[in-house]
């Protein structure tokens, strides 16, 4: 076994840009292998990534195929100027009260809560759900692309600075706590596209849709929903419109989503996967 001081030395001694993958990925794996040992006890490690590789990759690799697309407009597409102030007018200092007390441990906790709690609720839920109702799956997976979908117009035509940039009463506490951090997100993330916020609407769909597979998980993924909201406000990330409008886009999206046939959006996945092979293909 390696010294603690070994293994942090040997840390710190990687490149920033891996330190961060490691900081997101390692508790990530860590939290979805006890996720399925808590919420999904009955299923075989085996037979999740058997069904995986049949089917589940379609719908979430779609899902995937589509925020790397809107993740890269947004890294590439910048509009002449940002529209902050008009969200500031719409509600002032809101967000500065969200800092009233700061701490390092808290800080930690919401950034964890931010950084790995994030990707469990909205990964993790998919194959709850489709342990409880396969259909139902595939709409979350079918409501998830059309929530981020949504948002292109806004972070193209109507870029909005993180609230930290903006305020000087907000402290960018999570790009302040390590450099690797800082580096992470700063390398994926243009920082202008704040509104509308998808750390929001993404877990409150995830949380929406949790409550069909009801019991504990549904309680904590609800939990877990409303951490990450507050995180985003106390860390200096989003406002609170963006989090308001996020809510709304979820709401159209989860009445489409559930007008949506299973039949349909599998014949749409398995275009848009023909699609992406045909346009990668050499």
């Amino acid at each position: 076994m390696f010294p603690v001081a070994e293994l942090s030395a040997a840390f710190s001694s990687l490149q920033l840009g891996t330190q961060f993958t490691l900081l997101v990925a390692v508790p990530s794996i860590a939290v979805m292998l006890v996720g399925k040992r808590l919420f999904l006890p009955d299923e075989r490690f085996r037979t999740l990534v058997v069904e995986f590789v049949r089917t589940d990759w379609k719908y979430l690799g779609v899902a995937w195929v589509v925020t790397q697309i809107v993740n890269t407009l947004a890294m590439h597409f910048h509009a002449p100027r940002t529209f902050t102030s008009a969200v500031y007018a719409v509600e002032g200092p809101t967000v500065v009260a969200f800092q009233a007390v700061t701490f390092t441990s808290l800080t930690v906790f919401a950034t964890a809560i931010y950084l790995v709690g994030f990707p469990f609720v909205v990964l993790f839920t998919y194959f709850k759900l489709k342990a409880h109702d396969e259909e139902e799956a595939h709409r979350y997976a079918l409501a998830y692309i059309l929530v981020v979908v949504s948002a292109v117009p806004f972070f193209l035509l109507f870029p909005v600075k993180v609230s930290s940039l903006y305020l000087s009463d907000v402290e960018p506490l999570m790009y302040e706590l390590s450099p690797a951090i800082q580096y992470g997100i700063f390398s994926t993330d243009t920082l202008v596209k704040a509104f509308p916020s998808l750390h929001t609407g993404l877990s409150v769909l995830a949380a929406v849709y949790a409550r069909k597979a009801g019991g504990w998980y549904a309680n904590t993924v609800l939990a877990l929903t409303v951490g990450i909201v507050l995180s985003t406000l106390y860390l200096g990330i989003h406002w609170v419109v963006d989090a308001a409008f996020a809510v709304l886009i979820v709401w159209l999206a989860y009445r489409l989503s559930q007008r949506v046939s299973d039949p349909r959006w599998t014949m749409l996945s398995r275009e848009v996967v023909s699609g992406v092979r045909r346009y990668t293909s050499p």
